[in-house]
């Protein structure tokens, strides 16, 4: 051992009473600024994983449309039989290529009438997200023959009165009026509004009679992604393959991704970071300040000691980090029970969702949570060398003691 470090053991076993009192409030302080920042973090995760999934579980994170259209397009159809499909599926992080035809319904009841978009998707779509989103009811099956199953959000059933199993009586507005007896097979909710409020899910071949188009033919092409993948970066990769294996006989379209098309809620989520990079550096300063004081606190009643230890020839440095090392000791005392509060914080809010959250506003109706190894590793590393960096500053003080001077102190 050390005798930096064997003189700082010594040193945190004498204490004085002050020096006890500020020490337990500077590692307190550092617990709960650290507990403080794992669920800021865990909780802006959450709300980018929660949304990112729900937007590109309906709508796709990659999106092939018609130039000048967006994705909901029910007037210039393409064909899907694209010779680039393959290339583009077996390109690195691609999950799913799937052509959806769009078309815009209303719904009336004898006391209400809402206004809806309708989904068509084949039997070869991954209803992997309506799965999760299922509340009641089963999922449709789209093999076989033509089907008149058809999913509704949960909002827009209870808010028109429909319950699983009843049919659903739709009116296309064209050329002429269109009318369709749709049954009700299951309820989803995303947890959007947005999407709730306006989507339905139907066979694709149903759209397609609707809108008076071939078989083959959609209105955009949705891109899923593997989950954590760059939707941008996959938006210039998935350009690339298309540039590299276009014919001449393909539609020209245009790529784009889901987050212009939901620029708001990616836009709100940015503004949280910003939130978040405050509440850090708040958190930080707080935690420092207050190791700073308890530090300083240990150094006034150690000042004969500190005077003691030079004229036995120990550097200013070497005196420097006797103290560094006792401070070291709180701030890792300090993030230990930090570390435990915020991650207990935030398992018993993602297994039991306690805190809600109004949808309306939050766009879910609980506080997420997603916290990873490699996110607790970096704030701890960060917050650990920023807080030694701020002490260090106090330790300089340590330079202008006199032996001669303070060794009379009592």
């Amino acid at each position: 051992m050390s005798a930096s470090r064997f003189i700082a053991s010594k040193l945190a076993g004498g204490d004085g009473r002050l020096s006890r009192t500020s020490n337990t409030i500077a590692w307190v302080s550092v617990a709960l600024s650290v507990a403080i920042m794992i669920v800021a973090i865990a909780v802006v995760a959450g709300f980018k994983q929660e949304i990112r999934s729900r937007v590109t579980g309906f709508m796709g994170s990659v999106l092939l449309v018609q130039p000048g259209q967006g994705p909901i397009n029910e007037q210039y159809p393409f064909s899907e039989q694209l010779s680039y499909r393959e290339a583009v599926l077996s390109a690195p992080g691609v999950t799913g290529f799937d052509g959806v035809a769009w078309r815009s319904g209303l719904v009336k009841t004898d006391d209400n009438i809402d206004g809806l978009y309708f989904k068509g998707v084949d039997s070869l779509y991954d209803f992997s997200f309506f799965r999760d989103c299922l509340v009641e009811g089963e999922l449709p099956d789209y093999h076989g023959r033509i089907s008149n199953d058809i999913l509704l959000s949960r909002p827009v059933a209870q808010k028109l009165g429909f319950h699983v199993g009843d049919d659903v009586v739709v009116y296309f507005i064209g050329d002429e009026v269109k009318v369709r007896k749709f049954r009700l097979s299951g309820l989803y909710e995303a947890g959007l509004e947005e999407i709730d409020a306006r989507m339905a899910v139907a066979d694709r071949r149903q759209v397609q009679r609707l809108n008076g188009w071939e078989k083959d033919e959609v209105s955009c092409i949705e891109i899923r992604i593997a989950p954590g993948a760059s939707i941008e970066k996959m938006t210039d990769r998935v350009e690339e393959v298309i540039f590299a294996n276009y014919e001449d006989d393909d539609a020209s379209l245009f790529v784009t991704h889901v987050k212009k098309l939901y620029g708001h809620l990616f836009d709100w989520l940015a503004l949280l970071d910003f939130n978040v990079l405050m509440i850090l550096a708040l958190m930080v300063v707080v935690a420092g300040f207050n190791m700073i004081s308890a530090i300083l606190i240990i150094l006034f009643e150690k000042i004969s000691t500190i005077g003691l230890l030079k004229a036995l020839g120990m550097t200013s440095r070497e005196v420097s980090k006797v103290f560094l090392l006792r401070a070291g000791a709180l701030v890792g005392k300090g993030m230990l029970w930090g570390n435990v509060i915020g991650i207990a914080v935030c398992l018993v809010q993602k297994y039991t969702r306690l805190v809600k959250l109004n949808p309306a506003n939050y766009f879910v109706n609980a506080v997420p949570i997603h916290l990873t190894l490699s996110q607790l590793l970096i704030l701890n590393i960060t917050a650990a060398i920023l807080l030694m960096l701020i002490i260090s500053l106090s330790t300089r003080f340590i330079s202008r003691i006199s032996p001669d001077r303070t060794m009379r102190v009592e």
